[in-house]
């Protein structure tokens, strides 16, 4: 790439993030839905009814069978931020690094933000009544409030880590300070933006869109701000540059377009 050796360092090229991004997200989504959600339900012995971008529904369960479907998306949503974070520790090229920490930031801030959105609105995958992952238990109130305290809790450690390893990867200064807000703010973004368009063409209308779809992107990921915005580190700037990679932009965008296209309108079952 001609003059690439003498850009500043740290550096990454605006659209190959912005095709990272529409590489990850989709896919991250689909971990919680279909490895999640209907890899449970069928596993349960029932069949899924219908699958969606941003919803499964599986009908015909009760019970503890019922908040375990309900629970099975959170759950795979810490299982693959935790083997992102095992795995970020053992790269060093700086592309698959940062994909590494993306996984881990949307999955991680997501399964926090759940137990939170759930704790306080008592809607979602873990919501205290006949329909959510914990189910009807006495004193819902108490419940609700130590579910909203265990994401609290979650999302502040999760943000701050996240911090910790951008900052691992690009050191500290004005310019890795400019790179790392680029990275968190990307992400926040087109992934919101993304994940606004493909909720659009789902059947259920708006209820999808601003239960799910946006809670999940602008309201899970919101912990971004913090990650961009977060104090000056006074350490080195580290060689980290990635350049642009035209085939992962196009890569990127094809998956979004597919998975608005397959998800979106929702795949029925019956």
């Amino acid at each position: 790439m001609a003059g690439s050796e003498t850009r500043v360092r740290p550096w990454v090229d605006s659209w190959t993030l912005v095709g990272l991004v529409l590489l990850l997200l989709p896919l991250l989504t689909m971990v919680h839905e279909l490895l999640g959600h209907a890899l449970t339900c069928i596993a349960s012995g029932h069949r899924p009814s219908e699958l969606g971008a941003y919803y499964i529904e599986c009908p015909s369960t009760s019970g503890w069978t019922t908040r375990i479907v309900a629970m099975a998306g959170t759950g795979m949503d810490v299982l693959l931020a935790v083997l992102a974070y095992l795995a970020w520790r053992r790269v060093e090229r700086p592309l698959p690094r940062l994909m590494l920490w993306i996984v881990f930031a949307v999955k991680a801030m997501v399964a926090a933000g759940y137990w939170m959105f759930s704790g306080l609105t008592n809607l979602g995958d873990w919501g205290p009544d006949v329909g959510g992952g914990i189910g009807p238990l006495p004193w819902p109130w108490l419940w609700r409030a130590g579910l909203f305290a265990v994401g609290l809790y979650a999302y502040i450690r999760v943000v701050r880590l996240s911090i910790r390893m951008l900052i691992a990867m690009l050191g500290g200064g004005d310019q890795a300070r400019r790179v790392k807000r680029q990275i968190a703010m990307t992400v926040y973004v087109v992934g919101g933006v993304g994940a606004f368009v493909v909720s659009l063409f789902n059947p259920h209308g708006i209820v999808i869109t601003l239960s799910s779809a946006m809670a999940s992107s602008f309201g899970g990921l919101a912990g971004l701000f913090n990650v961009a915005y977060s104090r000056r580190c006074d350490l080195p700037a580290r060689d980290f540059f990635i350049g642009r990679h035209s085939a992962l932009v196009v890569v990127g965008l094809l998956v979004t377009l597919a998975f608005a296209a397959v998800l979106g309108p929702t795949i029925y079952l019956r």
